[in-house]
């Protein structure tokens, strides 16, 4: 799921640069671009300071946006939208270290339990061979 946001997000990217190339600034696809991050950023449950540091760029990238200040909000609503991937990154890295860990924790287990098995294995076949 989270990666057909970030195809998605990719392709609106890339819209949003090959539009960008007339020449103007437009603070209200950057920042649409934000939210859309935000959304997904979100969703990937990104850590909570992270996501509120990068909650108060965007919003100061609105607030500049208000005031006429196209190109400023512009950069902000950019710098978020690279802040909230990274917030993604960093969320997909953590999950994926738990799952690793996780994983990890049962191979262990699988093994002492094999060699328990091999164990009483072992002793049938001593003590099947004694009688």
């Amino acid at each position: 799921m989270k990666y057909r946001f970030f195809a998605a997000g990719l392709a609106v990217t890339a819209l949003a640069f090959l539009s960008g190339c007339a020449g103007s600034v437009n603070a209200t696809k950057s920042i649409d671009f934000a939210d859309a991050n935000k959304a997904i950023a979100e969703e990937a449950k990104a850590d909570a300071a992270q996501m509120e540091a990068t909650n108060a760029k965007l919003d100061s990238a609105k607030a500049l946006q208000a005031e006429g200040e196209e190109e400023q909000a512009a950069a902000l609503a950019e710098q978020s939208v690279l802040e909230y991937k990274l917030a993604v990154a960093n969320a997909e890295r953590d999950a994926a270290k738990k799952e690793d860990e996780r994983v990890e924790k049962e191979l262990r287990s699988d093994v002492e339990r094999k060699l328990i098995y091999q164990s009483i294995l072992d002793k049938e076949v001593k003590n099947g061979g004694a009688k």
